[in-house]
């Protein structure tokens, strides 16, 4: 294998814009049936990160772009102390954390998304499994450290699949951002609904609509009803839903290969719900064709292999790419809504894994993010905020209980909660 690896296409991005209060850092988590034990979780994790070099590795400044080199140090292991996806303080790009019955793996988004981050996950609880003496089979849905490595798995995708063909980018219209007290004491608050995955899609099917149309309908709705500045405001309220683009542009890789579509529209007392989910449905339809999403590709892969943006040095490419994200990225979304879907486990493994979640960071313009993700049949939806307020947090689950007659169960992390307005 490779001593050192170029980032990829969309990784480019982070380590220009991550500070304080954007880590570029999000997490992935199995809550077991049983405690975690620590020297046995420390021992899987020495084991599996062999299986995967291209997130063993730290991150370097070169002249004209960062890259990133084999760690020789071990990957941290240790009981979770800090607020999830806190920022590092000795340049460690994956850590491993866990809290009672929980594993977590934290990621610099420069590793790879959330696909990608799945799948060590899975590898991770299979071995640690394995280790403590269950007896559980890989039934071809894991990636074991005895398998070789194939090439593929660390390719970059984009410039696989970059046609040069060229399309102008969509001016986007004014969008609504959220406002907030941020915590007094700097820090990321989760709140966890976990509810019956088929129940949320039945619902879902009965308005003609897949399940992240559907939620991306409710949270609309939910910022549209909470918040009185918006009814003043006029502006699009704007999902920013990332997308796998494996499921369309087959790819191996564990690297970065998603692309992120908008999806939004100007809400007032006019707008049904049903309308308003047939305008989602219609949206998500189109932006995630396959032609809109090689046009994704397109521009941004055109972009890097410009001559004139390859001489450019660093310093002040990460310029550049800072004032993109805050203008042409992070101002352009009021929220952001990842969906990992349904993921698949070996039969065996299914009965020691109780749930999943993902913990999507918060930024300055975007303070309250949502993951969902689902197993075994039990969906999280998991929002992540540094402010206080959570009204839109409660509407968003009300109306899933009042609403679409579902039951949701609610944990939090509790930070901030002395401050905030729960």
């Amino acid at each position: 294998m490779n001593n050192w690896y170029k980032l990829d296409n969309a990784a480019k991005i982070f380590p220009a814009v991550r500070n304080e209060t954007n880590t570029s850092i999000f997490r992935v988590s199995m809550v077991l049936t049983d405690k975690i034990q620590e020297y046995i979780l420390r021992k899987a994790t020495n084991i599996v990160i062999q299986r995967y070099p291209i997130f063993n590795v730290q991150l370097h400044k070169g002249t004209f772009w960062n890259y990133l080199d084999i760690k020789k140090s071990s990957i941290e292991v240790k009981k979770e102390e800090h607020y999830p996806c806190h920022p590092t303080t000795d340049g460690s790009l994956l850590r491993v954390v866990y809290f009672n019955k929980k594993i977590s793996v934290e990621i610099f988004h420069s590793l790879t998304d959330g696909s990608g981050a799945v799948e060590f996950l899975k590898t991770l609880v299979f071995q640690y499994l394995l280790i403590k003496g269950e007896q559980i089979d890989s039934e071809d849905t894991i990636l074991l450290p005895e398998d070789s490595i194939e090439s593929s798995e660390i390719e970059d995708s984009y410039i696989r699949y970059y046609d040069p063909l060229f399309i102008k980018r969509a001016k986007s219209e004014k969008t609504y951002q959220l406002k907030g007290t941020e915590f007094k004491q700097r820090g990321n608050n989760t709140i966890h609904g976990t509810m019956d995955a088929q129940l949320l899609n039945e619902k879902a099917k009965e308005h003609g609509a897949t399940i992240t149309a559907y939620l991306i309908t409710v949270l609309i709705y939910s910022i549209y009803r909470e918040n009185n500045s918006y009814i003043k405001s006029r502006k699009n309220i704007v999902i920013a839903v990332p997308v796998n683009l494996r499921k369309l542009f087959p790819s191996k890789t564990l690297r970065n290969f998603f692309a992120v579509i908008n999806v939004g529209k100007v809400v007032n007392q006019d707008v049904s719900f049903q309308d308003l989910l047939a305008e989602v449905v219609h949206q998500l339809n189109e932006k995630t064709s396959k032609k809109n999403l090689q046009n994704n590709i397109s521009n941004n892969v055109h972009l890097e292999k410009s001559i004139w943006i390859k001489m450019v040095p660093l310093l002040i490419k990460h310029l550049f790419l800072k004032y993109s994200f805050n203008n042409l990225g992070d101002s352009k979304k009021t929220m952001t809504l990842s969906n990992l879907g349904n993921i698949t486990l070996p039969t065996h493994m299914q009965t020691h894994v109780e749930r999943m979640e993902i913990v999507n960071y918060p930024t300055a313009k975007s303070p309250i993010n949502c993951g969902i993700c689902s197993v075994n049949n039990k969906l999280t939806i998991t929002f992540t905020r540094r402010i206080m307020e959570t009204d839109i947090i409660r509407s968003f689950f009300s109306f899933l209980v009042k609403e679409a007659n579902i039951d949701v169960t609610i944990e939090s992390n509790e930070w901030g909660v002395n401050d905030a307005y729960m």
